[in-house]
């Protein structure tokens, strides 16, 4: 048998290390791949729980700036002392006007209920019957929006929203009638 001398320290098979050195550092270089993906992981956890949370957070203001220009517009077709078409009552034209500019979230008799009209002198600050130069009210109140997200497990978020402004003076007409002797019941 001959056998294959060193030169240098080197393995002439191998060069600078052995076949046992060479496999524990194949093994090491597997171990780091996987700490990779597990770290990698660990981040794609966190950003997606992140990027829910802005999600939730989005459709959060979104509901409650869409809700504040719905009674933003129901106060500004209010001051006008005009009714809607189909209806005959000043209330029942704002709350058709802040339905319409809710895109679909007080839809029905339901969304309705949520829907509060209030009228006050503006001297006294007490509660009016809607003539000219009275201040009126709308609002939403009892609104839940429920996140889709990472807050799903939580409670549904209350979302409020109000707008006011003076009524004008009543046309020559004469101001329309204000408050529906029968409105539509509330659970």
């Amino acid at each position: 048998m001959q056998t294959i001398a060193r030169r240098n320290g080197k393995d002439p098979l191998w060069g600078s290390q052995s076949w046992l050195q060479a496999g524990s550092r194949a093994g090491r270089k597997n171990a780091q791949r996987g700490n990779a993906l597990m770290e990698a992981t660990a981040i794609m956890l966190l950003m997606f729980g992140l990027l829910f949370l802005v999600v939730d957070l989005a459709l959060a203001l979104f509901t409650k700036s869409t809700l504040q220009t719905a009674v933003e517009a129901g106060v500004r077709f209010a001051v006008t002392d005009r009714l809607a078409s189909g209806t005959s009552y000043l209330n029942d034209s704002i709350v058709q006007v802040v339905q319409q500019n809710a895109l679909g979230m007080l839809n029905g008799a339901n969304g309705a209920c949520k829907i509060s009209i209030n009228y006050f002198n503006p001297v006294t600050g007490q509660a009016d019957t809607g003539t000219g130069g009275d201040v009126v009210r709308v609002s939403v109140a009892g609104y839940q929006y429920t996140p889709v997200g990472i807050l799903k497990s939580a409670s549904p978020i209350p979302i409020t929203a109000s707008s006011s402004d003076v009524l004008e003076s009543c046309p020559l007409a004469g101001c329309p009638p204000v408050a529906n002797p029968t409105p539509p019941a509330c659970n």
